[in-house]
């Protein structure tokens, strides 16, 4: 859902009107009504004179503070960032967040992953069909359960930016090994693992996800952390098929037709599936994350 930005304007029709009539009292009453007129739209009486907590504050994605998208351990726990789209409803889309967050610790615990590319060639000009397809599973209903275990703090650890919110939550738990590895923020705040990840960090498999801008920036972050999980699987284990066939055609000019087709076919299953770092390109919106999971 895109946020919509109410905006607080006196109509300048009423004002016009009023002192044509040379009345300076239904001037003033018509500023006074379209000003109280317009607050009410924007969300109720004296709304915007209300201060935003840091919770409430709507930043870009070029401000973004590196730290809030940094979820190396805490020393209380692991951290989760939920996220959804903007609500009408303050407490619905924090919910919505948590839920969201809740779903990562069940994810961590253990997902199920499928990936398939499948490239089809053909002697036409047209002949070419290039399609992907993948499908994740883990625990969704019982996500539920470690919603209420997830901690945060409302005023620090939650975030908008544009339509997007999200909650930045300690689940207590550890990674099964210990993580030595920290990435490293250059000046314009891009970490190094973007141009050079690391190959591999003792005891995980490490994954990079990528996906392009979409109209939520939350949908952005969560397909961004799918991909990373695929790019673990694609790495553990992955089987090929390819095939050739040369048949009649009597539409072809030549009365023959080749066709090629390629198959490559990823599955398998992770435990300890987490994200480390999560990198927001201020220019095109697109959403980078650096991940590990345990080795097989």
């Amino acid at each position: 859902m895109k946020k919509e930005k109410s905006k607080c304007l006196v109509c300048p029709l009423c004002v016009s009107k009023a002192v044509q009539a040379g009345s300076c009292a239904l001037a003033f009453f018509s500023f006074t009504f379209s000003l109280f007129f317009c607050m009410s739209c924007a969300g109720g009486p004296l709304s915007f004179l209300l201060k935003k907590t840091p919770a409430s504050e709507n930043v870009s994605a070029d401000t973004t503070p590196v730290s809030f998208f940094s979820s190396l351990p805490d020393g209380n726990g692991l951290v989760f960032i939920g996220s959804t789209g903007r609500r009408s409803d303050p407490k619905e889309t924090l919910q919505f967040a948590l839920e969201d967050a809740a779903r990562q610790v069940a994810v961590f615990h253990k997902v199920l992953g499928e990936f398939t590319v499948v490239n089809n060639i053909g002697s036409g000009a047209f002949d070419y069909v290039n399609d992907t397809y993948t499908s994740l599973a883990y625990d969704i209903e019982g996500a539920t359960q470690y919603v209420d275990a997830l901690q945060f703090n409302a005023d620090t650890d939650t975030l908008e930016i544009e339509n997007s919110f999200f909650v930045r939550t300690i689940y207590p738990s550890a990674l099964p090994f210990p993580l030595r590895y920290k990435p490293v923020h250059g000046a314009d705040q891009k970490p190094d693992w973007v141009d050079n990840p690391p190959v591999n960090i003792e005891g995980y498999e490490v994954g990079v996800g990528y996906s392009g801008r979409y109209s939520l920036l939350s949908d952005t972050y969560r397909n961004s952390s799918h991909n990373a999980i695929f790019y673990i699987i694609r790495g553990i284990n992955a089987t090929s098929k390819s095939s050739e066939m040369l048949y009649q055609n009597t539409g072809s000019l030549f009365g023959y037709k080749t066709s090629n087709n390629n198959t490559v076919y990823s599955y398998g299953t992770l435990t300890g599936f987490y994200v480390l770092d999560t990198w927001m390109d201020p220019k095109t919106r697109s959403v980078w994350t650096l991940a590990i999971a345990v080795k097989p």
